[in-house]
């Protein structure tokens, strides 16, 4: 069984996790292509550019950018309810690379995860931007609090109880936390606020992230939780895995939720090895989903009617991210959402 539930107590001085879904002040996003896009990088601009404005329509955006193009971000964005901020930022997975948040009281608190590109030296060589999280106050106008651990917020999803879902192939990853043990790392998400946690198999294999659970678990606000069954025949036992260990965590969570299944795009045969094919990888800004659409019209179609049964009271948003996900993320992937604080 995959599955280690603790519950903790909790005062007014605690931190608390809470869902994507929570309302937002404003989020964060980034306007910083690197050169690694190559033949990518003008289909990639202009989906990242629809993503910004469609977003910006729910709530403001605060665009990291930085300085050489400040310029271009301006006129792209001219009249919009986004922020340019000046920012020494070089990539835009703005969900790893960002602080995450949890609330103190009516507070939203940064929190450092302490990127470190993946764990995955061989793939990718560091980049100053990749400390984007520890510049604190100096960007993101409040001291930011260092968790004691190696994590991207990709590698998190979090309910709307504050429950915590993560894998070990990410978290235990031996170029992310070679030397923490897995209950040190529930103690430290418990302290960073996490309600309980719930750890999964993942997925090894994948190419990037060592298997993020943003990219196949998605808590949603119905109470039930989606997943994305197995691409390929040698994760599907561990995503059966995980499935079973779900299904078991809700009977103790909640035994009104479900699990909810859907397949991942079918028609991805041309796409690279890094391409993120995944339905779940969904922003929720205030009042609306935003979710990608791959061209597989069954497949689009079940996932869409998915997402609208577990978020009956906001709208669907589906965009074009066929190149973004190309680059391995998703919609999720490119912001940080902020907790309203009062």
């Amino acid at each position: 069984m995959s599955i280690s539930i603790k519950a903790r107590a909790t005062s007014s001085n605690s931190l608390r996790l809470v869902p994507d879904w929570a309302e937002h002040s404003y989020c964060w996003m980034a306007w910083a292509f690197h050169p690694e896009w190559d033949s990518l990088l003008r289909s990639a601009k202009q989906e990242l550019l629809d993503l910004i404005v469609v977003i910006s329509r729910y709530e403001p955006v605060r665009l990291l950018t930085p300085p050489q193009a400040i310029s271009e971000a301006q006129s792209c964005f001219a009249g919009r309810n986004v922020e340019i901020v000046s920012a020494p930022v070089d990539d835009i997975w703005m969900r790893d690379i960002a602080p995450v948040y949890a609330m103190r009281g009516n507070h939203a608190v940064p929190i450092d995860l302490n990127f470190n590109g993946w764990g995955n030296s061989e793939y990718r060589e560091s980049r100053p931007g990749d400390r984007l999280a520890s510049l604190g106050s100096h960007l993101f106008g409040t001291s930011v609090y260092a968790a004691p651990f190696i994590a991207e917020g990709g590698a998190l999803v979090i309910d709307g109880n504050g429950v915590v879902y993560t894998s070990r192939s990410c978290l235990l990853h031996k170029q992310r936390n070679p030397n923490v043990s897995q209950s040190e790392i529930e103690r430290a998400l418990i302290e960073l606020g996490a309600s309980r946690v719930i750890w999964l198999e993942g997925d090894e294999d994948e190419i990037i992230t060592n298997g993020h659970v943003d990219g196949y678990v998605l808590p949603t606000e119905s109470g039930d939780v989606i997943i994305q069954t197995a691409d390929h025949e040698q994760n599907a036992s561990a995503r059966s895995a995980d499935i079973g260990s779900i299904r078991a965590a809700l009977l103790q969570i909640d035994p009104k939720a479900s699990v909810v299944l859907i397949s991942p795009p079918r028609n991805l045969k041309t796409r690279n090895s890094m391409f993120a094919g995944s339905y779940l990888n969904v922003y929720t800004p205030n009042g609306a989903v935003i979710m990608p659409a791959f061209g597989d019209e069954k497949g689009d179609f079940e996932a869409q009617q998915a997402i609208r049964r577990a978020f009956p009271a906001r709208e669907i948003a589906v965009v074009n991210i066929n190149s973004l996900a190309s680059g391995g993320g998703g919609v999720r992937c490119l912001v940080q959402p902020v907790p309203i604080s009062s």
